[in-house]
């Protein structure tokens, strides 16, 4: 069924008549999603639990950690065949496997769990070291960064593209082109040309990827996904592309965009900074708390697949759903004073990564470089502070960006001066 039979008139009156708070909460084109992206998406629990945006194409929102969780977990009733229910035209882009429901997208993840294991991220964690230890020690020496192009950024990087069959010495070009459709929207984007453009770019990446390999395999994703097979053939070429598209952005954007909030939260507090990174075992505590406050991605879609009664509200198949996973994570009946930025909060059941069979699955893979960061970063560089943030708002579709984070160093640390 498409996700447009659903008109919006008939969702609002099922909302009006049900007594679901109904606005305009517009992600994709209210400039105040710039300005604030989280701060903005925090301030739809105070409309409700659930509340209905006229926005777009018409969409409920959904703000509580327990209601996230339900719909989460229940793939039977909830789909995640669109991305964009937010977007007034949304792109056609098909994510492998974001976009796929159980059984299909069981049978796909499975696929991908030996890259991404904790076994996998740990063969990873020596090249991750090395590289905030060399970033950190030319940030030093300049005595300023841009922390988002300069760091965040490059780390994922530097970990992950060779691992994707991509060459470093690209870096840049590989970045802004994957990480361009986070820019993109109704207003700056009719018609979608940019992306569609973008895509093609990264899908030209790696055909000649591909092409390589079948010459002379590597020991690299391309190469590992060539030898699998799905329901006992093997993968297609476009199934591939499709795979290796969705694993090169979830790998780049959505860490380096938690690592850029954290650091500006370290920045702004020198007590905090102090206290969370002078003492190894609370950096762990510190980057739960980083993926609770800061989530890369704080909007997630789902499509109602049959009628349901949802909590005394109906919903219809077809019916567009937001879930605001931002404002799960700070839900004060899932977090006591959810307001407080608490690296020693135990429990930490935070939803940074989502719920359910859909749950994020490089996770492994993000908090070692949150991790990481963290560490060998503090060990040279344990003071700074803010510049010039006039410049600095934010992209948004369903991962939030900063645009920039000046940083200045204060003093390194006097055994890497």
């Amino acid at each position: 069924m498409s996700t447009d039979t659903v008109s919006s008139t008939d969702a609002e009156a099922r909302a009006r008549a049900a007594g679901v708070p109904v606005i305009d909460f517009d992600p994709e084109c209210d400039p105040r999603f710039k300005d604030d992206p989280l701060g903005t998406i925090l301030a739809g629990q105070q409309v409700g639990d659930i509340f209905y945006s006229t926005a777009a194409r018409g969409f409920w929102v959904i703000t509580r950690h327990e209601l996230f969780r339900e719909i989460s977990q229940a793939t039977d009733r909830y789909s995640n065949r669109e991305t964009f229910t937010f977007y007034r035209d949304p792109p056609d882009v098909f994510q492998m496997p974001a976009n796929l429901d159980p059984p299909d997208h069981t049978k796909v993840r499975r696929l991908l769990m030996p890259l991404l294991s904790p076994a996998a991220v740990k063969r990873l964690e020596s090249r991750a070291r090395a590289s905030v230890a060399r970033i950190a020690d030319e940030v030093a020496e300049r005595g300023s960064c841009d922390f988002m192009a300069d760091v965040a950024l490059r780390i994922p990087a530097e970990v992950f593209l060779e691992h994707m069959g991509l060459p470093l010495s690209r870096a840049d070009e590989i970045i802004a082109t994957r990480l361009l459709p986070g820019k993109l929207n109704a207003s700056n984007d009719p018609g979608g040309v940019q992306l569609k453009a973008a895509v093609a770019a990264v899908r030209a990446m790696f055909e000649e990827v591909l092409a390589e390999r079948r010459r002379q395999p590597a020991d690299d994703i391309p190469t590992y996904l060539l030898s699998q097979e799905l329901d006992g053939r093997p993968l297609t070429d476009q199934e591939i592309l499709q795979l290796c598209h969705t694993l090169l952005g979830t790998s780049l954007g959505t860490t380096a965009s938690t690592m850029a909030f954290l650091f500006k939260r370290l920045a702004e507090d020198p007590a905090l900074r102090h206290s969370a990174t002078s003492t190894p075992e609370m950096v762990g505590g510190l980057v739960d708390e980083a993926l609770r406050n800061f989530p890369a991605i704080p909007l997630l879609a789902r499509t109602v697949r049959a009628d349901v009664d949802f909590h005394g509200i109906p919903w219809k198949e077809g019916d567009r759903l937001l879930l605001l996973l931002a404002a799960a994570n700070a839900d004060q009946d899932a977090f006591p004073s959810p307001e407080q930025f608490d690296p020693q909060r135990t429990p930490n059941r935070h939803v940074a990564f989502g719920l359910g069979p859909h749950r994020c699955a490089g996770a492994h893979l993000a908090g070692m470089e949150l991790r990481v960061l963290v560490e060998e970063w503090h060990r040279r560089i344990p003071d700074y502070h803010l510049g010039d943030l006039s410049d600095l708002t934010h992209e948004v579709s369903v991962a939030v960006r900063m645009t920039t984070l000046p940083l200045v160093i204060d003093s390194p640390a006097p055994s890497f001066s």
